[in-house]
């Protein structure tokens, strides 16, 4: 996006005062058309028309944003080559029946095209359509044959020369990505499976929809980590009904501007067409399989897929295949390439929560979120937990640990269960030590209603998921913890020969009483992998917890900059006097690790000092 900083300031002194009064000049058009929208749309669609019309997105309703989003059809709100066309086309045709000639009507057409896509925002999407709507004006007027796919790769040097990074952005991949499949991969298509005479335009719209998704999977796959398998039929139907939407919106401007019920006359055709929307859009999502959580594939997954897709495309255009279900079933068996893998031996991630902890672990069958919660990041479980499991195709949570109640270790936990749709709660595990707690009333209430169980856990609970086996260790059953933290968990974690120990928030004084059992000493031993207690305080995770664990490798959890001073400075020289290696949230990001029982490899998010 090209930004290379940020300055914040108290004051800001105006040293010069000239600016574009072009550009100044359609802000305030832009304003006074949003003004407009507002007073003569309905209530619940002046948000979708002005991120429609005018590309501003600022007043749309969240719930209609991720119901459209959910139901694949997102792309509405955003100003693409339909507003572009309609509005050029419209201008240009006028001029043409007006008797002019090529050039004047393309070069009034195009201040037209181009004045209205910096006032709704300048987008990679925008210049792009207004790129090929140019190239249909100078092709006319050269006397020239328009080439979709030319135009598009012109459009995509220019957008890139500009800013290269754009590519990256799921928001471009998809714009240009769709016009491949109605330009490239349509007309392969449609030689190959569309029959001529009665119903041929019904089969091409079809295909249409069809080969958009077949070029746009592994991008909404990858960006998004779901599908919904009912959008390519919905957006037959409101596809060829969006332009009527647009037209009513533009019109109701240019009438209100003059007369507010005449405006509000004209936008009454787009008021019933989003009431259609929503209810199409809400009937789909009661339908079964609606939203398909698929996770995000890798990239060897999206290489293969494409040359599968590319090997089918070249066969259709040099007839290699004499059936039609040959190239049908190639398009299914690329599909296959992007499902979910399997996970191989233990896959543990320490997520970047912030100040908080959050560590998800992975078998091929089991799914166990140990806390996860932030006292920093006020939206983790949208931002943050919902979207990791999503790409990582988890649907259940077999089990929920919670070490203890503090938000910093239930907050994305309790979005899930109250605003989380996709993603299920099987089991919730609670510290027994904090059973007279009234923090844990409102999740065991939200587990409940979803069908979960809940169980409240103490020393000698263990569970045995196949290889993998996860015991309660501390504190006992009769224990009852006044401070809060002293309640946490602490769980040993034992795959093969692999073991780890999570400790919550537990300070010195617990790890002296495990420390005091021989039993516990003998566990305790041969730990690998350690999550610090209480993201590194200096009154837990003491030389002599050390010596008696002995980790390879410590994991420490943390916002950066946080108040608290976590990691401490003495707990760090603790670390490095016992020589154990530290990885650290703030610095790494996202921590993962994988083993198979006998060996363990480490991955970061961001690199690692």
């Amino acid at each position: 996006m090209k930004l290379d900083g940020r300055m914040y300031a108290e004051k800001v002194v105006i040293v010069d005062s000239r600016y574009s009064w072009y550009r100044e000049g359609l802000r305030r058009i832009s304003a006074g058309a949003g003004r407009i929208l507002g007073q003569i749309a309905a209530e619940e669609d002046a948000g979708i028309y002005r991120a429609a019309v005018l590309g501003d997105k600022t007043g749309l309703e969240e719930e209609i944003r991720e119901m459209y989003q959910r139901n694949g059809i997102a792309h509405l709100l955003a100003i693409s080559g339909l507003h572009m066309s309609l509005i050029g086309m419209s201008v240009y045709r006028i001029f043409r029946r007006m008797g002019t000639g090529f050039g004047l009507a393309g070069g009034v057409g195009a201040v037209f095209v181009i004045s209205y896509g910096i006032m709704a925002g300048g987008s990679a999407s925008i210049v792009r359509a207004s790129v090929m709507l140019l190239c249909g004006f100078g092709a006319a007027y050269l006397g020239r044959t328009y080439d979709l796919l030319s135009a598009l790769g012109l459009a995509c040097l220019l957008v890139l020369w500009d800013s290269p990074g754009l590519i990256t952005q799921a928001g471009v991949q998809l714009s240009f990505g769709a016009i491949i499949g109605i330009g490239g991969l349509l007309p392969s298509c449609g030689k190959f499976f569309i029959r001529k005479g009665r119903g041929a335009v019904l089969q091409k719209c079809v295909w249409g929809s069809l080969c958009v998704q077949i070029i746009t999977a592994p991008v909404i796959f990858y960006h998004y980590f779901q599908f919904p398998p009912y959008g390519v039929v919905l957006n037959l139907t409101v596809i060829p009904l969006m332009g009527y939407v647009v037209a009513s919106g533009l019109a109701g401007i240019l009438l209100g501007a003059v007369s507010l019920k005449a405006g509000i006359f004209v936008m009454g055709m787009g008021h019933y067409i989003l009431a259609f929307y929503e209810y199409l859009c809400r009937f789909c999502q009661c339908l079964p399989g609606n939203n398909l959580i698929l996770g995000r594939p890798e990239y060897w997954q999206i290489a293969g897929y494409y040359l599968v897709v590319a090997v089918i495309w070249l066969g259709m255009e040099r007839a290699w295949f004499c059936r039609r279900f040959i190239a049908a079933a190639g398009f299914a068996a690329a599909a296959v390439l992007l499902l979910p893998l399997p996970v191989r031996g233990l896959e543990v991630t320490f997520l970047d929560v912030g100040q908080g902890d959050g560590i998800c672990l992975r078998t091929n069958e089991y799914t166990i979120l140990a806390d996860g919660g932030s006292s920093d990041e006020k939206k983790l479980g949208e931002y943050c937990l919902e979207p990791f499991l999503k790409s990582e195709a988890v649907t259940r949570i077999d089990y929920a640990w919670v070490s203890h109640g503090d938000q910093d270790h239930i907050s994305g936990l309790k979005y899930l269960l109250e605003a989380g749709r996709d993603i299920r709660i099987s089991n919730l595990m609670l510290p027994a030590s904090g059973r007279e707690d009234e923090v844990y009333e409102p999740l065991c209430r939200l587990v409940e209603a979803h069908g979960g169980t809940v169980f409240w856990v103490s020393r000698g609970d263990c569970l045995e998921l196949g290889e993998l086996s996860i015991a309660c260790i501390y504190p006992g059953k009769e224990a009852r913890m006044a401070d809060r933290n002293e309640q946490s968990t602490v769980l040993k974690v034992d795959y093969g020969q692999f073991h780890m120990l999570l400790t919550g928030d537990m300070s010195e004084e617990g790890e002296q009483d495990l420390l005091r059992d021989p039993v516990m000493r003998k566990v305790l031993q041969d730990t690998q992998v350690l999550k610090l207690a209480h993201h590194g305080s200096r009154f837990s995770s003491t030389a002599e917890w050390l010596e008696a664990v002995k980790p390879v490798w410590a994991v420490v959890s943390y916002g950066a900059g946080n108040r608290y001073g976590h990691p401490h400075g003495e707990v760090r020289e603790r670390l490095s006097r016992a020589d154990i290696r530290l990885w650290e949230t703030a610095e790494s990001g996202a921590i993962q690790l994988w083993t198979d029982g006998k060996t363990v490899r480490w991955e970061t998010y961001a690199p690692s000092e």
